[in-house]
């Protein structure tokens, strides 16, 4: 799901459990065709664990909008559009709209204001037309050769779409997902994606580069926090990890640098981030301090994304030097990614 995930949950590299790396596609091109379909069951399920896990985040956004608002993970949830209109400033927000669509940093349309220099990006949930996917990308890759983040990172995406329906993973979900049931329209739509990845799936070349890195350093805001929040499509499983220690700490410096990045230019999804990498200890050692003043300034921004029960759990565990402390962070914090200079 693509809604916005001020708050969803970040990867610790201290809890961090092995987690296997998308499968690539090594085998002959007919065994590959011949393996696509065997597993268009799995696709089904998994289409069908998508469905009820977004019916159920709706059902959940009706009852407790606060809470729904720190549990979703694609994606970045942030308040109502009523709350977004009336706090969008004149002029500011969207002039920092255009430079940023203008320099190919954020998706067109994308951009919320959520304060005189706070916003937040929201990604339609359709990235990429229907048809084939390897003629979609060859495009794409015309955009990212002349120097287009964006389009850059929708490469990525549209590899990483391919890649769950046409990987070993599709089995796995089938078998968790038997009890689901599932529509027509599930079949239909595996059906399709499956012929469109067909040709993308086969241009290796393509296939495995590493387009979230490239992305990120080319400065796209969506995948500057994809990186920062995916080691293991960056570094691969936790034994890759262990085996490669110096890759990994590279990571850690440059996830943290994006965020730190995108946090002062006043992406509130990234003070989010900040908040659990420090609190989970993604980057460094544990900081309960610089966890909860993270966690204050984003209620600065808007009292909606951190509950009190939120601040209270950092708190209760700080001394009171700490707690200055971290009121004094917070308040640099704020003044540095939310207030126009």
């Amino acid at each position: 799901m693509t809604v916005g995930e001020v708050r969803s949950c970040s990867v610790s590299s201290g809890t961090w459990k092995a987690r296997r790396t998308f499968e690539t596609l090594s085998r002959p091109a007919t065994k590959v065709k011949h393996q696509m379909r065997k597993r268009l069951i799995g696709v089904i399920a998994l289409a069908a664990v998508l469905t009820v896990a977004a019916i159920a985040l709706f059902v959940h956004l009706q009852q407790a909008p606060a809470d729904a608002m720190h549990a979703d993970a694609t994606r970045r949830v942030g308040p109502s559009q009523e709350s977004t209109r009336q706090a969008q400033p004149p002029g500011s927000g969207a002039a920092t709209a255009q430079r940023l669509e203008r320099d190919s940093r954020i998706p067109p349309g994308s951009y919320t204001a959520v304060g005189p220099k706070a916003y937040q990006i929201t990604r339609a949930h359709e990235f990429r037309p229907a048809g084939d996917a390897l003629a979609h990308v060859r495009q794409l890759m015309l955009r990212s050769d002349a120097g287009d983040a964006t389009a850059t990172y929708e490469i990525h995406l549209t590899i990483e779409q391919c890649q769950t329906f046409t990987s070993d993973r599709a089995d796995v979900l089938a078998d968790s997902a038997a009890s689901v049931g599932a529509g027509g329209w599930f079949l239909e739509r595996s059906e399709r994606l499956l012929k469109e990845c067909e040709s993308l799936a086969l241009e290796r070349d393509i296939y495995h580069t590493d387009w979230l890195s490239k992305a990120a350093a080319m400065g796209s805001q969506e995948a500057m926090r994809a990186y920062s929040l995916s080691p293991e499509k960056v570094i691969g499983s936790l034994d890759d990890a262990i085996r490669d220690p110096a890759r990994l700490s590279q990571w850690k410096e440059t996830a943290l640098n994006y965020l730190d990045a995108l946090a002062a230019q006043g992406n509130i999804s990234a003070l989010g981030d900040l908040e659990r990498a420090y609190a989970a200890g993604s980057f460094t050692q544990p900081d309960p301090v610089r966890a909860w003043a993270y966690a204050r300034a984003l209620q600065r921004v808007n009292p909606r994304l951190v509950t009190h029960d939120d601040l209270m759990r950092y708190e209760k565990d700080l001394t009171q030097e700490e707690k200055a402390n971290s009121r004094t962070l917070a308040e640099n914090i704020y003044q540095n990614c939310c207030i126009l200079k």
